[in-house]
């Protein structure tokens, strides 16, 4: 066997194990690929009676913010941890076969990603308009995908490389945030706009271009890029790939040490936060919100991308006040269109932050929740969650407020915000309550994606129902407040509820233990 097969199957085995058994199967890259292709039929029924032309820049848009997604998101995952990275570093096989493997590795999941959603727009396409034009469809979604996933691994590289690692790592916070940020946005604004089609710097509209035949400005940069990132994959990265592992491997450790001593709990959350369990939980969310690779990564972007939405809608329009509108007109009119799809988004932002915080570049040590008294599942989810209340989602909707009040009156701005801190507290509380295994304590990889699309299917349904009770409430400020301070409340109930008194021990009652009496040696 060839070093780099042999290397590429080692990494593979080592992201194909199972969380539950540590054996590995291929029933999760099944998982994979049916997650995504759900989303692709998705995509492919939505088409109706779309060109070809369109079909491609509508599937492309799609592709797009799907791989910047699947690898932005997953970036720890895919690099794989430090210690492993290390591991395999000891086999026999020179720099550029151990770059041949993680790249061939980070392709093949890029090629799921593709395939999946490609395939049945393809299919869709074909029985309408033919085999060659589903085939044309199919393959520039599928380059549409890959290209944007090339570019978005480049782009992270570069900065893991370019900078040092006290500031690659918050560079590459922000650089994910806003890259995801930048697509998500794009990806709203076509589908609000006419004019988007012919738009010069949506990667969709090159595509589409290229499906039509016209020779662009925008398609050349796509031909150029691709030109670039081809010598860049082939020609940089390999000589400094084991500088790149290196420069990963001490931005985590200086995460690590620069984190120490800093998650001493405040005053108010030395009140809400109750009991050793959910303490020591909090406290190891604390950490792994500023020290946790894996953590940071999922934990951020999916944090920041509200506001980066809210920061759209206050220059596009869509996020006036509902209070001088009517809640009522907040489908109908385009001053407050914008307000169903910023509560599905902070649900998605809800329901994401409470998976990051089931994962951990650290989950072995999960053990030590076992060794505190009554350290019940329920009771350190709660301490995680009340984390993320309040060292995530209070600053979250202080800042939302503070955006929203550059468009609406102060006052109806913080009961806005007030509102959506209130439906996602109670949000993250409640599908925290329902994971049954203790925080931190899975193993996170390039093919847990499945699970990541729980959220995303659940937010619009969940949002429809916060939009009915916000519809209920906002018909006067007083009123909005109540409400909010309901929810608020049946949120702190909910924690006390849920997870009950502690389980308290019967004393051991002490048993007689009749031992024989000495025989008496009786004289004479």
């Amino acid at each position: 066997m060839s070093p780099i097969r042999l290397l590429t199957s080692a990494q593979l085995r080592v992201d194909l194990r199972d969380p539950r058994t540590g054996k590995p199967g291929s029933s999760r890259v099944g998982m994979t690929l049916l997650a995504y292709g759900f989303s692709g039929l998705v995509l492919a029924l939505s088409l109706g009676s779309a060109t070809p032309e369109q079909a491609v820049f509508v599937a492309s848009s799609f592709g797009v913010v799907l791989a910047a997604f699947g690898v932005v998101g997953s970036y720890d995952e895919l690099m794989g941890r430090p210690k492993e990275n290390a591991w395999l570093a000891t086999l026999p096989a020179t720099e550029r076969q151990h770059y041949a493997a993680r790249l061939l590795g980070i392709a093949a999941y890029v090629g799921l990603m593709a395939i999946s959603v490609a395939v049945p727009v393809a299919v869709r396409l074909g029985l309408g308009f033919g085999v060659s034009s589903g085939v044309q469809v199919g393959v520039l979604v599928g380059i549409g995908v890959m290209w944007t996933a090339a570019l978005s691994l480049a782009l992270m590289w570069a900065i893991s490389l370019a900078l040092p690692p006290r500031i690659a790592r918050p560079a590459l916070t922000a650089a994910r945030t806003i890259l995801i940020a930048t697509l998500v946005l794009g990806y709203q604004w076509i589908g609000a706009e006419p004019e988007a089609a012919s738009a010069p710097w949506w990667p969709a509209a090159w595509l589409s271009d290229a499906m039509a035949g016209r020779s662009t400005l925008g398609l050349a940069m796509l031909v150029g890029a691709t030109g670039a990132l081809i010598v860049a994959f082939a020609t940089a990265f390999p000589r400094r790939y084991f500088t790149l592992l290196d420069r990963i491997a001490d931005g985590t450790r200086w995460a690590e040490d620069s984190g120490k001593g800093q998650n001493t709990l405040t005053w108010p959350e030395r009140v809400a936060v109750r009991g050793a369990p959910a303490r020591a939980a909090y406290g190891f969310a604390l950490a792994a919100i500023t020290r946790d690779r894996i953590v940071r990564g999922r934990l951020w972007p999916a944090a920041l991308l509200p506001l980066g939405f809210a920061v759209f809608g206050w220059l596009g329009g869509g996020l006036e006040s509902l209070f001088i509108h009517g809640a009522e007109n907040a489908l109908a009119l385009e001053e407050t269109q914008l307000h169903l799809s910023l509560l599905v988004i902070l649900l998605f932002c809800a329901q994401t932050l409470v998976q990051a915080v089931q994962v951990s570049d650290h989950d072995q040590a999960s053990w030590v929740f076992d060794t505190l008294p009554d350290a019940r599942p329920r009771r350190l989810q709660l301490g995680a969650q009340q984390a993320l209340t309040f060292r995530v989602l209070l600053p979250l909707h202080a800042l939302l407020a503070a955006t929203l009040a550059l468009q609406m009156p102060a006052l109806d701005a913080c009961v806005h915000a007030l509102f959506w801190f209130s439906v996602t507290a109670v949000t993250t509380r409640v599908y925290s309550l329902f994971q049954r295994s203790t925080p931190f304590s899975r193993r996170s990889d390039r093919f847990s994606i499945a699970a990541r699309f729980i959220p995303l299917l659940a937010s619009v349904p969940t949002g429809l129902a916060a939009l009915l009770i916000q519809t209920f409430a906002f018909t006067s400020p007083v009123r909005a407040i109540f409400v909010s301070l309901v929810i608020l409340a049946v949120n702190a109930l909910l924690a006390r509820v849920v997870t009950g008194p502690p389980h308290h021990s019967a004393p051991e009652v002490p048993r007689m233990v009749v031992r024989p009496s000495r025989p008496v040696a009786v004289a004479g």
